[in-house]
């Protein structure tokens, strides 16, 4: 049966029954696409009028590719990443990747890398503090490009990738909390980029920092659904 809905979304893509420019009037579509590629969790994000940092990196981790399992499997000591956040995890991918930054702080504790670095200072994720339209935007950018983008490009980055235009009401503020409907007019845009950064099991190995697809091959949805069907 599911290997049917898969279908079924890939066939609605090719035939252009989903909004390949996205807007609010298309959620329910979105958001049932978003459940079937296995992107969004069934219970949904922890609140309806806001989306967690945690929430908007692990959901644009697993549109290029991280999994559950693959992160279940992951393992070691000596990785150092945000000090707030597991090393082994959808954040020590994204860190490894140059996806997420995380804002140095002073702390007047040790940590795992002061110990090492023999400073006062660690970098910082905030996981659970809500996520601005410009961060989230940030994340997408950086799947999207080898270079670390300037976090001020970050929406003009944004409109040259197609992923944001001047008629979005929720880029008037990119420095607000971005609402759930928002950011799943932007998941489905990020889901019709052409594949740059992503992750796969290539040769029976799962890679924290990921691989890139210099071609450009394929869009990341047309990457997820080929790889739900061969998977069933």
């Amino acid at each position: 049966m599911k290997k049917l809905i898969i279908a079924v979304v890939a066939i609605m893509y090719l035939l252009g029954m989903i909004n390949v420019y996205a807007d609010n009037s298309c959620v329910l579509e979105i958001r049932t696409m978003l459940n079937q590629l296995n992107i969004l969790d069934e219970s949904g994000f922890s609140n309806p009028d806001a989306i967690t940092r945690e929430e908007c990196l692990v959901t644009i981790m697993r549109v290029i590719g991280v999994t559950d399992e693959e992160i279940e499997k992951l393992n070691g000591a000596d990785l150092i990443s945000f000090a707030d956040t597991a090393a082994f995890s959808y954040f020590g991918c994204a860190d490894l990747a140059g996806i997420a930054y995380g804002e140095e702080c002073v702390v007047d504790y040790p940590t795992e890398r002061t110990s090492h670095t023999l400073k006062n200072t660690d970098f910082f994720f905030f996981p659970k503090r809500a996520v601005t339209t410009k961060e989230c935007l940030a994340f997408m950018i950086r799947c999207l490009q080898s270079d670390k983008a300037d976090f001020d490009l970050t929406l003009e980055k944004a409109k040259d990738h197609g992923l944001i235009n001047d008629k979005d009401d929720f880029i008037q503020n990119p420095n607000s909390i971005i609402s759930q409907d928002d950011f799943f007019v932007l998941l489905e845009r990020f889901l019709h980029q052409k594949r740059y950064k992503y992750y796969d099991r290539v040769d029976n190995r799962f890679r924290m920092d990921g691989y890139i697809d210099e071609e450009q091959s394929m869009t990341y949805l047309e990457f997820l659904t080929q790889r739900q069907m061969a998977e069933q």
